[in-house]
């Protein structure tokens, strides 16, 4: 896995049904609409990238696969 921009994990996340919550210093947080998920999805929104690290932590809370997240990151 390679690292994505950030751009293109945002259209991910509205993508799967995530929505924008607030920013808290550098960093983005973002829950499913009914707030389902454990954990929230947190990244660094002001780098240009976002690590492979990231993308798998994030992968976990969400309870997605690294192989469903490439066929979304294909079709967007």
């Amino acid at each position: 896995m390679k690292p994505i921009p950030t751009k293109t994990f945002r259209k991910f996340l509205k993508k799967i049904g995530c929505i924008y919550i607030r920013t808290k210093g550098s960093h983005e947080i973002w829950d499913k609409k009914d707030k389902s998920l454990n954990r929230p999805v947190i990244f660094r929104g002001s780098k240009k990238e976002i690590p492979p690290t990231h993308i798998r932590t994030n992968l976990y809370s969400l309870g997605m696969s690294t192989e469903e997240f490439e066929e979304i990151i294909k079709k967007l």
